[in-house]
């Protein structure tokens, strides 16, 4: 550790590709190694590799606060995972529809009302409900297999969002009606990270990145703070970079239909799936959204997808401190009005 510091101060400005990923329950062990831009920890967890690039403060302090971070992220992981058989999302689900009300820790119920939210804002484009058609498109989204009107049919009323609910004062929440199932991976992982961050700031941290698969969240808490430069994936050209935002703090977060497809008989089938018709929206191909708040970023990015690139572009104006770039069915790039970076298209 003894040169760290020289290694933070060569590089003030981080340069990452976002991408999408799925959330899922892996634990390896700690791995640390220097890097120009600052000290990196890394660990597999929400099923991709999470980097936590620590730049400035209590150098002395950083494999703790690294390792209270991974902590906090395994602990959440494990309440809020539809993977996991013992989460209480699950024990949520398996109660579903004459269970009663589940008694969960405080963080689920935090994580559901922050859900709900999107989902009002959305019109129901964002669905918490969605893991109902696990079943026939497998939970990754790449079965291979398309299921039928008929499958689809039998499992689109169950997708309803108005159908949770919560009482915070309790700490519960439930699924009134029998065979719905709650799946937060749209959510979680953003607010997730933010609670790591605050286990980083509180080891002494002052200024880092969090890298979660291809989503990221810088912080820094400077008072004139140095911009990061956040590179934006093309989503046809893997290679390529559709352009680059600036940030100074805050989330960037991407879906798109490029990480998680199948294709069959010509078609595309991705992983972000419409709430309304069970298919894979097809408005986008990839939209990247930036906010101070990584909770509600992840969800935003879906359901902007979902709504589709004139709709979602008008919820994200509408909304104070959100900005974002979508990418349309024919690959025609829109733009908020206060998204600051370039395109390279334009």
């Amino acid at each position: 550790m003894a040169d760290s510091a020289s290694a933070r101060r060569k590089s003030p400005i981080a340069y990452i590709i976002v991408a999408a990923v799925v959330f899922v329950i892996l634990a390896v062990p700690l791995v640390m190694k220097k890097e120009r831009a600052g000290v990196v920890y890394t660990r597999d967890l929400m099923g991709t590799l999470v980097e936590f690039t620590l730049m400035d403060g209590a150098a002395d302090r950083f494999d703790a606060a690294a390792e209270a971070g991974f902590a906090e992220i395994a602990r959440l992981e494990g309440l809020l995972s539809s993977y996991s058989p013992t989460s209480d999302v699950t024990r949520i689900s398996t109660a579903g529809g004459g269970g009663g009300p589940v008694r969960v820790a405080p963080e689920v119920v935090e994580v559901v009302s922050k859900a709900l939210e999107i989902a009002e804002l959305s019109g129901g484009a964002f669905d918490p409900t969605i893991g109902a058609l696990a079943g026939v498109w497998g939970w990754s989204g790449e079965s291979g297999k398309v299921p039928s009107e008929e499958e689809l049919a039998r499992l689109l009323p169950l997708v309803d969002y108005t159908r949770i609910r919560v009482d915070e004062d309790a700490s519960t929440v439930e699924l009134t009606g029998p065979g719905r199932a709650l799946n937060l991976g749209g959510v979680a992982k953003g607010y997730i990270v933010a609670r790591a961050i605050e286990k980083l700031k509180a080891g002494g941290v002052t200024r880092g990145i969090v890298r979660a698969g291809g989503d990221l969240t810088v912080f820094q808490t400077a008072k004139r703070p140095r911009p990061f430069k956040i590179g934006i994936r093309h989503p046809r050209e893997a290679e390529k970079l559709l352009g680059e935002a600036l940030v100074t703090g805050g989330a960037v977060t991407t879906s798109g239909d490029y990480e998680r497809f199948f294709i069959k008989d010509g078609v595309r089938y991705h992983h972000i799936l419409d709430p309304a018709t069970g298919m894979p929206a097809r408005g986008s191909r990839s939209v990247t959204i930036v906010a101070e708040d990584p909770t509600r970023a992840d969800a935003l990015s879906t359901a902007v997808f979902v709504m589709g690139p004139e709709a979602g572009m008008a919820l994200i104006e509408r909304l104070d401190g959100v900005e974002g770039v979508i990418v349309d069915a024919k690959g025609r790039v829109l733009r908020s009005s206060g998204f600051k970076g370039v395109i390279y298209a334009d």
